[in-house]
Protein backbone atom coordinates (compact mmCIF):
# COMPACT_ATOMS: atom_id res chain seq x y z
CA UNK A 1 0.00 0.00 0.00
CA UNK A 2 1.22 3.18 -1.25
CA UNK A 3 2.09 5.84 1.88
CA UNK A 4 1.72 9.61 0.81
CA UNK A 5 2.15 12.97 2.23
CA UNK A 6 -1.16 14.30 2.98
CA UNK A 7 -0.22 17.16 -0.39
CA UNK A 8 0.05 13.90 -2.40
CA UNK A 9 -3.15 12.31 -2.07
CA UNK A 10 -5.45 13.04 -5.11
CA UNK A 11 -8.72 15.27 -4.62
CA UNK A 12 -11.73 13.99 -6.18
CA UNK A 13 -11.39 15.45 -9.52
CA UNK A 14 -7.46 14.23 -9.79
CA UNK A 15 -9.32 10.50 -8.79
CA UNK A 16 -11.96 11.29 -11.33
CA UNK A 17 -9.37 11.31 -14.13
CA UNK A 18 -6.81 8.73 -12.87
CA UNK A 19 -9.61 6.01 -12.74
CA UNK A 20 -10.76 7.23 -16.09
CA UNK A 21 -6.96 6.78 -17.41
CA UNK A 22 -7.04 3.01 -15.64
CA UNK A 23 -10.35 2.06 -17.35
CA UNK A 24 -8.99 3.48 -20.79
CA UNK A 25 -5.71 1.68 -19.99
CA UNK A 26 -7.99 -1.65 -19.05
CA UNK A 27 -9.54 -1.55 -22.62
CA UNK A 28 -6.09 -2.35 -24.18
CA UNK A 29 -6.23 -5.64 -21.68
CA UNK A 30 -9.65 -6.50 -23.05
CA UNK A 31 -9.91 -9.15 -25.55
CA UNK A 32 -13.57 -8.52 -26.68
CA UNK A 33 -11.95 -5.07 -27.42
CA UNK A 34 -12.27 -4.46 -31.44
CA UNK A 35 -8.85 -3.95 -33.20
CA UNK A 36 -8.40 -1.50 -35.94
CA UNK A 37 -5.92 -3.36 -38.79
CA UNK A 38 -5.20 -2.18 -42.26
CA UNK A 39 -8.32 0.65 -41.99
CA UNK A 40 -10.83 -2.22 -40.58
CA UNK A 41 -12.28 -2.70 -37.66
CA UNK A 42 -11.60 -6.36 -36.59
CA UNK A 43 -11.73 -8.90 -33.45
CA UNK A 44 -8.98 -9.57 -31.50
CA UNK A 45 -8.86 -13.22 -32.57
CA UNK A 46 -9.01 -12.39 -36.59
CA UNK A 47 -6.44 -9.09 -36.08
CA UNK A 48 -4.15 -12.17 -34.44
CA UNK A 49 -4.49 -14.44 -37.36
CA UNK A 50 -4.22 -11.53 -39.89
CA UNK A 51 -0.81 -10.97 -38.42
CA UNK A 52 -0.02 -14.61 -38.36
CA UNK A 53 -0.90 -14.96 -42.06
CA UNK A 54 1.58 -12.39 -42.83
CA UNK A 55 4.49 -13.46 -40.41
CA UNK A 56 3.87 -17.36 -42.70
CA UNK A 57 4.19 -15.68 -45.72
CA UNK A 58 7.38 -13.45 -45.90
CA UNK A 59 11.33 -14.27 -44.83
CA UNK A 60 11.56 -17.84 -45.45
CA UNK A 61 10.92 -20.75 -47.45
CA UNK A 62 7.48 -22.01 -49.35
CA UNK A 63 5.49 -24.10 -47.21
CA UNK A 64 3.16 -26.70 -48.30
CA UNK A 65 -0.65 -26.65 -46.61
CA UNK A 66 0.01 -28.95 -43.74
CA UNK A 67 3.39 -27.19 -42.95
CA UNK A 68 1.46 -23.81 -42.72
CA UNK A 69 -1.46 -25.08 -40.80
CA UNK A 70 0.39 -26.54 -38.24
CA UNK A 71 2.48 -23.14 -37.69
CA UNK A 72 -0.96 -21.18 -38.00
CA UNK A 73 -1.79 -23.24 -34.91
CA UNK A 74 1.45 -23.20 -32.91
CA UNK A 75 0.99 -19.50 -32.91
CA UNK A 76 -2.53 -19.38 -32.28
CA UNK A 77 -1.60 -21.42 -29.33
CA UNK A 78 1.29 -19.07 -28.24
CA UNK A 79 -0.67 -15.95 -28.73
CA UNK A 80 -4.75 -16.59 -27.93
CA UNK A 81 -4.47 -14.90 -24.77
CA UNK A 82 -2.36 -11.93 -26.02
CA UNK A 83 -3.98 -8.84 -27.25
CA UNK A 84 -3.75 -7.87 -31.12
CA UNK A 85 -2.35 -4.47 -30.07
CA UNK A 86 0.33 -6.52 -27.83
CA UNK A 87 1.23 -8.72 -31.00
CA UNK A 88 1.29 -6.12 -33.55
CA UNK A 89 3.55 -4.08 -31.29
CA UNK A 90 5.72 -7.11 -30.91
CA UNK A 91 5.87 -7.61 -34.71
CA UNK A 92 6.60 -3.82 -35.23
CA UNK A 93 9.58 -3.96 -33.23
CA UNK A 94 10.87 -7.00 -34.58
CA UNK A 95 11.08 -6.05 -38.49
CA UNK A 96 12.97 -3.12 -37.21
CA UNK A 97 15.17 -4.68 -35.05
CA UNK A 98 14.47 -3.24 -32.19
CA UNK A 99 13.18 -6.25 -29.75
CA UNK A 100 15.02 -6.31 -26.44
CA UNK A 101 16.88 -9.24 -26.18
CA UNK A 102 15.10 -12.50 -24.24
CA UNK A 103 17.63 -14.76 -21.86
CA UNK A 104 20.65 -12.33 -23.17
CA UNK A 105 20.35 -14.27 -26.26
CA UNK A 106 20.42 -11.80 -29.53
CA UNK A 107 17.79 -12.00 -32.42
CA UNK A 108 17.96 -13.17 -35.85
CA UNK A 109 15.96 -10.37 -36.96
CA UNK A 110 16.54 -12.67 -41.06
CA UNK A 111 14.02 -15.03 -39.89
CA UNK A 112 10.52 -14.65 -38.50
CA UNK A 113 10.14 -14.75 -34.41
CA UNK A 114 8.81 -18.38 -33.51
CA UNK A 115 5.61 -18.60 -31.37
CA UNK A 116 7.00 -18.48 -27.86
CA UNK A 117 9.42 -15.67 -29.13
CA UNK A 118 6.81 -13.81 -29.81
CA UNK A 119 4.57 -14.77 -27.40
CA UNK A 120 7.20 -13.60 -25.21
CA UNK A 121 7.70 -10.12 -26.88
CA UNK A 122 4.19 -9.72 -26.94
CA UNK A 123 3.81 -10.35 -23.11
CA UNK A 124 6.52 -7.73 -22.40
CA UNK A 125 4.38 -5.32 -24.38
CA UNK A 126 1.21 -6.08 -22.36
CA UNK A 127 2.95 -6.16 -18.93
CA UNK A 128 3.93 -2.17 -20.01
CA UNK A 129 0.16 -1.79 -19.53
CA UNK A 130 -0.39 -3.89 -17.10
CA UNK A 131 2.42 -2.34 -14.64
CA UNK A 132 1.14 1.31 -15.21
CA UNK A 133 -2.61 0.28 -14.01
CA UNK A 134 -0.87 -1.20 -10.79
CA UNK A 135 0.80 1.98 -10.48
CA UNK A 136 -2.08 4.22 -10.98
CA UNK A 137 -4.27 1.43 -8.39
CA UNK A 138 -1.99 2.40 -5.83
CA UNK A 139 -1.64 5.66 -6.23
CA UNK A 140 -5.41 5.88 -6.02
CA UNK A 141 -5.53 3.28 -2.79
CA UNK A 142 -2.70 5.30 -1.26
CA UNK A 143 -3.46 6.47 2.33
CA UNK A 144 -1.72 9.74 4.11
CA UNK A 145 0.92 9.51 6.13
CA UNK A 146 0.83 10.34 9.55
CA UNK A 147 3.31 12.99 10.89
CA UNK A 148 3.60 13.45 14.40
CA UNK A 149 4.59 17.05 15.87
CA UNK A 150 7.98 16.82 18.15
CA UNK A 151 5.42 17.16 20.97
CA UNK A 152 3.71 14.22 20.52
CA UNK A 153 7.00 12.10 19.45
CA UNK A 154 8.69 13.00 22.77
CA UNK A 155 5.27 12.38 24.65
CA UNK A 156 5.60 8.71 22.74
CA UNK A 157 9.40 8.46 23.66
CA UNK A 158 9.13 9.45 27.44
CA UNK A 159 5.85 6.80 27.82
CA UNK A 160 7.55 4.30 25.63
CA UNK A 161 10.93 4.60 28.28
CA UNK A 162 7.94 3.83 30.96
CA UNK A 163 7.55 0.17 29.20
CA UNK A 164 11.03 -0.04 28.75
CA UNK A 165 12.70 1.35 31.83
CA UNK A 166 16.57 1.35 32.27
CA UNK A 167 17.06 2.62 29.03
CA UNK A 168 17.91 6.41 28.37
CA UNK A 169 15.09 8.21 25.96
CA UNK A 170 17.90 8.94 23.50
CA UNK A 171 18.62 5.36 22.90
CA UNK A 172 14.57 4.84 22.75
CA UNK A 173 15.17 7.24 19.98
CA UNK A 174 17.35 5.56 18.00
Amino acid sequence: MAVLPKTMILNSSERRLVEQHVAVLSRFLDLEEPFEMREKMMSNDNAIGVMIAALLVKKGSRMDAAISEALSEDYLDALEDMPAWAVREAVRKWNRSESPQLDKKPHDFNWRPEPPTLRRLAQLERWGVEGRIVQLKRILNAVERVEYSDEHRLEMLTKLQGVMPGRQLSEAAE
